[in-house]
């Protein structure tokens, strides 16, 4: 089967990316030709049966929500030949197309597209924000087709693309190279928290830091900012930091890993629809503090180690450091193992066996 990839920028390293590039990695290894459609492509091998179709990008800084959704536009075009469509991207990237066998990989909810699709605007902000409602609705409405099979990241995506667009969707655990982090459950930890994230808005680490300022435990605040809001974000966080925070910007992979292998806790803030590092946090034999919402009720299934609010955060993060849940590591450990990479690449490989 020719199966095409439609992820078009990986010019950040978040979630998506990681399972767009696990499921390359599986399909090279299968009997599909498989090609990925990209702006902006990883830094992949291509092989006999695996090839990357790059556009040009174009650049309107003024516009690049349209310039966005126009790229999305020409990806859907010279990709019509597929038998299959994989959709991969973080958000909603659905356009209209001939293949008749479309899946969406649902990293998000897209409850902030049908936000969108819904807002009214006067002036010219409001007719530049009609042309990009109307392409959101187009996605939105491709959505629902019954050709187009959802793929969700966790039971609590399903459950909320479920109760907004009335469609169901079969349930993927995105990947986690367990053992790559596991062979740091048995370091010496030092009495340290940890954090990795983008430093964006909607992932809450102005929460994350004004619970850290509260205590004089080391707080390792990890993370990447390239675009402007990123960067005011990050400065913004560390004018406010005490000096028991120390932050990291745009390191690289091993890093990372060498901060999380020393430290005893990992505290993610944000809402999260899956939430990869949590996951690899557990598995390097942190113990994960996090909010008693979202998907981190399937990654986490102990309550007494998530939380509903500042106080509860702080309590829990003090507890973890001084040793009160080293008990349940074995059992975390246990659970974490239905998140790895191997069990990703056979369902998704049979999903689209069986498409």
């Amino acid at each position: 089967m020719n199966v095409g990839i439609i992820h078009p920028y990986f010019d950040v390293r978040g979630g998506a990316e990681t399972v767009t590039t696990s499921l390359v990695t599986a399909l090279k290894k299968s009997n599909h030709n498989s090609t990925l459609y990209a702006v902006i492509p990883p830094l992949i091998t291509e092989s006999k049966n695996f090839h990357i179709r790059k556009i040009s990008k174009s650049s309107f800084p003024l516009f690049w929500r349209y310039q966005r959704l126009k790229e999305i536009e020409t990806l859907f075009k010279i990709s019509a030949n597929e038998d299959m469509l994989l959709i991969m991207s973080g958000g909603l990237a659905l356009q209209n197309t001939k293949v008749k066998r479309v899946a969406l990989y649902c990293n998000s909810t897209f409850s902030n597209e049908k936000k969108i699709a819904a807002l009214t605007s006067k002036g010219i902000r409001g007719l530049y924000e009609k042309i990009l409602q109307k392409k959101i609705k187009q996605s939105l409405s491709m959505l629902v087709e019954p050709r187009v099979l959802l793929i969700s990241n966790s039971d609590f995506t399903r459950t909320e693309i479920k109760k907004q667009f009335e469609k169901d969707s079969n349930v993927i655990y995105p990947p986690v190279k367990i053992e790559q982090f596991s062979k740091f459950y048995q370091v010496n930890k030092e009495k340290k928290v940890v954090t990795i994230s983008r430093f964006a808005p909607e992932k809450n680490l102005e929460f994350a830091v004004d619970v850290m300022n509260l205590t004089d435990i080391k707080f390792d605040l990890v993370g990447e900012a390239h675009h402007r809001k990123q960067i005011e974000m990050y400065n913004k966080l560390k004018r406010k930091a005490s000096k028991n925070i120390t932050f990291y910007r745009d390191v690289e992979p091993n890093e990372i890993q060498k901060i999380i292998s020393t430290s005893k806790v990992y505290f993610h803030p944000s809402v999260e629809t899956f939430g990869i590092s949590v996951v690899e946090a557990t598995a390097a034999g942190c113990i994960p503090i996090v909010p008693n919402n979202s998907a981190h009720k399937e990654t986490v299934p102990f309550s007494e180690l998530r939380f509903n609010d500042k106080d509860e955060a702080l309590k829990k993060i003090n507890d973890a450091i001084l040793g009160k849940y080293d008990s349940l590591k074995a059992e975390l450990f246990q659970h974490i193992k239905q998140f790895s990479e191997e069990i990703f690449q056979k369902n998704i490989l049979e999903l689209i066996d069986q498409s």
